[in-house]
């Protein structure tokens, strides 16, 4: 079985599991976290604003949402989905490529599945330096491909 499962429910952009599962291994052994299965849900701002209505209470457009599945010091599994439309968005807004803007928002999640947060303002400081940091010596890969024209970068 997989370490992780890829469920591409976008019609147009294809995430690339084996790319995926060496990123998130990469993390889990510099950041010594045990994995048991995580799986990445490619979705649409329709889907994650339901999840966060129904989960946070909130009327809000996010680019991604983790779960974790897992009991505290069992290995890692945990379900990240992700607003493909918002991850989008964020690389125009952030003038970045799009597999730049995906590869982040990726690590930020595996990281909250390992743990962190980003609720208080030095917490998020922290996480997003510990982002960037992963984003600068991890090796890059490409971690999708567009299944055919679309209006995504």
């Amino acid at each position: 079985m997989p370490l992780v499962e890829i469920a591409n429910n976008f019609p147009t952009i294809m995430l690339l599991r084996p790319a995926i599962e060496r990123l998130v291994r990469h993390l889990a052994n510099h950041e010594k976290q045990l994995l048991k299965k995580i799986t990445i849900i490619a979705a649409d701002d329709a889907l994650l604003s339901e999840l966060k209505r129904q989960y946070f209470h909130e009327e809000a457009l996010t680019d991604t949402i983790s779960f974790n599945l897992n009991e505290p010091g069992e290995p890692i599994e945990g379900e990240i989905y992700l607003s493909l439309e918002r991850i989008a968005d964020n690389a125009q807004q952030f003038k970045t490529d799009f597999a730049v803007e995906l590869r982040a928002v990726i690590i930020h999640s595996i990281l909250h599945l390992f743990g962190y947060d980003d609720q208080e303002p030095l917490a998020k400081r922290q996480m997003f330096a510990l982002q960037n940091f992963y984003l600068k010596c991890l090796p890059a890969e490409r971690l999708f491909y567009r299944r055919h024209k679309t209006i995504l970068p």
